[in-house]
This record gives C-alpha cells, sequence and structure tokens, in this order.
C-alpha cells in the first residue's frame, strides 16, 4: 500500500510539470503469437512495451530498443573494430497503436521496409465483465475480467494497485492496469515482465512520428505486400538504388531508425545509432540467434485481429 501512495504523489507531480502528453511508467510484456495455424509450434516471439499516460497509452515493441542498447554498446567499447555482432531470438511486431480515450482515438502505426504510416482505427472499448477471482502478479493482486473482442475470448489480469485503466495492444477500458490477457485458445498472449516508473528525462511521448506518412488501411496493405513480395526491391525503390546496411525497426521512442548506405533517416533521439554514434564506423554486422530453435513462419493465417 506505501508503495502505491508514493507512486500515486510520483504520478501527480510528474503530470502537474507537463503540459505535453509523457509518460510516467511502462508496462512490459512477453509477447506470443501463434500466426500460421499449420505451424502452431513456431510462433512469433517479442518483448512488448506499452508506455503509460494520464490521457494516452502508446504499445510497441521493446525488442529493438534491446537492440539499440546493445549497438550503442558496442560502438562506445574502447575495442569496438567496426564489427557489430548482435543477437535476436524475437521478432518486433510492426503495428503500434496510441489509445486516447478522452478524444476516442486509436491510432496505428505502421512500420516496414524503412516507412512509417499512420492510419485511423475505429475507436472501440471491449465490453469487459469483471469477475470475483484474484491471483498475485509481479506483487500486485489482480483482479479477472474477460471480453469477446475482435473476434476473440480473451481473459485478462488488472490491478487497481496501478491507475492506469490500459493494457497491451488495444486491450484497454478496465478501472486498473492490465497485467496479463490471453485468448481462449492460447494465441495471443500477453505475460507481464515488468513495471518502471519512468522520470522527466525519459524522451518519449505519446504521439505519432510527425514524419509518419498519412494513409488508409487499403493503401498500407498495398504498400506492405509490395514489400513483402519482394523486400529488396521496395527498398532500393524507396532509395534510389541503395541498399539498406542496417535496420534498427520499431523502437520504444519516437519512431525508428534505419541507416541507409551509411547516412541515418528518420532519426530519432531514442535512436542508439545518433548524436556522437556514427554509423560510418560499422564494417559489418553478424546477427545470430539467441535460440536456434526459433523459426517463426513468415505466413499468417491467423491474425490477432480475426474480424474488425
Amino acid at each position: 500500500m506505501k508503495r502505491t501512495i508514493l507512486f500515486f504523489a510520483a504520478l501527480a507531480f510528474s503530470i502537474g510539470l507537463s503540459a505535453q502528453e509523457k509518460p510516467v511508467a511502462k508496462v512490459h510484456y512477453q509477447f506470443k503469437h501463434i500466426n500460421d495455424t499449420n505451424k502452431r509450434e513456431n510462433p512469433r516471439l517479442d518483448e512488448v512495451v506499452t508506455y503509460l499516460g494520464q490521457k494516452g497509452s502508446y504499445y510497441t515493441s521493446y525488442s529493438s530498443e534491446r537492440l539499440n542498447q546493445e549497438v550503442k554498446k558496442q560502438m562506445e567499447s574502447p575495442s569496438f573494430d567496426g564489427n557489430l555482432v548482435l543477437s535476436k531470438s524475437s521478432t518486433a511486431i510492426d503495428r503500434n497503436f496510441i489509445i486516447q480515450p478522452e478524444e476516442k482515438k486509436i491510432l496505428e502505426i505502421a512500420r516496414f521496409g524503412g516507412n512509417t504510416f499512420l492510419m485511423d482505427n475505429a475507436y472501440d472499448v471491449p465490453e469487459w465483465e469483471i469477475h470475483d477471482e484474484t491471483k498475485t502478479i509481479g506483487g500486485y493482486t489482480c483482479q479477472k475480467a474477460t471480453t469477446n473482442y475482435k473476434g476473440r475470448q480473451y481473459t485478462a489480469w488488472f490491478t487497481t494497485d496501478l491507475p492506469f485503466s490500459f493494457g497491451p495492444w488495444k486491450l484497454h477500458g478496465l478501472p486498473g492496469l492490465i497485467l496479463s490477457a490471453e485468448d481462449l485458445k492460447k494465441e495471443v498472449v500477453f505475460e507481464y515482465a515488468g513495471f518502471d516508473k519512468l522520470d522527466e528525462t525519459n524522451n518519449v511521448l505519446i504521439e505519432a512520428p510527425d514524419y509518419a506518412i498519412k494513409s488508409t488501411p487499403a493503401e498500407v496493405k498495398k504498400q506492405e505486400e509490395g514489400y513483402r513480395a519482394n523486400p529488396m526491391a521496395y527498398m532500393q525503390a524507396k532509395t534510389g538504388g541503395s541498399s539498406t546496411t542496417i535496420s534498427s525497426g520499431s523502437s520504444g521512442g519516437r519512431g525508428g531508425m534505419t541507416i541507409v548506405s551509411g547516412r541515418p533517416s528518420g532519426s530519432s533521439s531514442s535512436s542508439a545509432i545518433s548524436g556522437s554514434m556514427d554509423p560510418s564506423k560499422i564494417k559489418s554486422l553478424t546477427v545470430k540467434s539467441d535460440n536456434s530453435n526459433y523459426k517463426p513462419s513468415a505466413i499468417v493465417n491467423n491474425p490477432i485481429e480475426l474480424k474488425p
């Protein structure tokens, strides 16, 4: 209880100092999605995070931020010889969501092929049924809630100890923070992985990147189909024939960074390769898998949203 009271006080103070919507906390989840029902043993995995503000939330991948941190660590080392060696055992989600209940908005941010697209989603709140059952997750007392949402039946566990009505993905609208959620078939799973308070020095804003291309779902679908069919041709057309050296994908800040022919584009304060980090110092990049058994299917016949 003391921990909760102190956090409430810090939250109120932080909100009072800022006119912009900066997050005051973030919650981490281990995400699993069985995207191909013919290969249930090969789900997509990622570490995702929801940044939490008083008025809104921002859901995105965090594995790319971990990757950025490792790049920064290696490049700042006195022994760095230009050869980056990175480990990867997840697939960064390429869809981020901003939820703003007061404005009745859900914004979808799609990132692929070095582009960032912004789409409006229909604003809808899951119709939750709250149950008496409780359990402890991460030291917090959580209560059970269920809903049928976007074609799936979800069970979520939320805590009123943390004053946020948000959660992972589009799941929100409960009187407390959702710490875990999964659908009935366990095809979409968000498992609690930690909670962190943030101070005013964090460089994240709960807003769409100013360089995002305002688009419709149909336009983004067409672009993505072209990218999936031939990623190299898509990237070369985008960059005028130059090739991509390294891409950090979506990040936990105001946008990801793509390094094209040694030049940063779409840079942001959250990207590891920025400021004093000189991309021209990178001679080679080797990506190794942390888990040789991680072989996610590229086919998606079981999307998270089974119906609009």
